[in-house]
Order: structure tokens, then sequence, then C-alpha cells
């Protein structure tokens, strides 16, 4: 596999902060981008689904994102893990208070 350049790097990066970033502006993006880009919708004609898959993504890839850097950090540290994902986070009607109770922040 070929080495990326810095220019490549530098590009990730950006994109990757823009993709996971937690100000209200950037969720805002994400979302819009989402129901655009992901559902292939826009606003004027998306369904209640459209708009619950385009939050589901979003906070997916939040929770990616930060899934991979610990992930990261287990293997550097050769750390062994046991990993237990409770049922209970995963549907629909707790998603609210998730997101209440989660990372994403104000300003």
């Amino acid at each position: 596999m070929d080495t990326p350049s810095p220019v490549d790097v530098a590009v990730s990066t950006a994109l990757d902060k823009e993709r996971t970033a937690t100000d209200i502006e950037s969720i805002k993006r994400a979302f819009l981008n989402n129901l655009f880009y992901v559902q292939g919708k826009p606003v004027s004609l998306a369904t209640q689904h459209d708009y619950y898959m385009a939050l589901a993504y979003l906070v997916r890839d939040r929770m990616l994102h930060r899934w991979n850097g610990t992930a990261e950090s287990y293997t550097q540290h050769r750390a062994r893990t046991v990993c237990y994902l409770s049922a209970e986070f995963l549907m629909g009607p707790p998603t609210g208070n998730n997101l209440i109770n989660g990372p994403l922040r104000a300003g």
C-alpha cells in the first residue's frame, strides 16, 4: 500500500474533524448533509424516517470516531478488552435521551 502524501493526510484530517465535530453548526451541517447525501432527500421531501436515519448516521459517525481512537490506543498499549453492548442503547425511543446525555455540546 502506498504511503499517503502530506496533502492527503491534511485533507483527510480536516474532513474527519468536520464530520465528527460536536459544535451546534457542525451538527446542523452534518444532519442536513446526511439527509441529502445519505438519505437522498431534500428537506422538503424528507419523511420522519429520513430524519431519524440522518440523525442516526450523525450519532454513529461521532461514536465511531471515538471508538476508533480508543481501539488504536488499546492496540498501541497491547491492552486486552472485554466488550458488552446493551441492546437498550440501540433502540429508537431512548435516542433523544442518549443525545442529551452524550458528548455533544453547544457552542
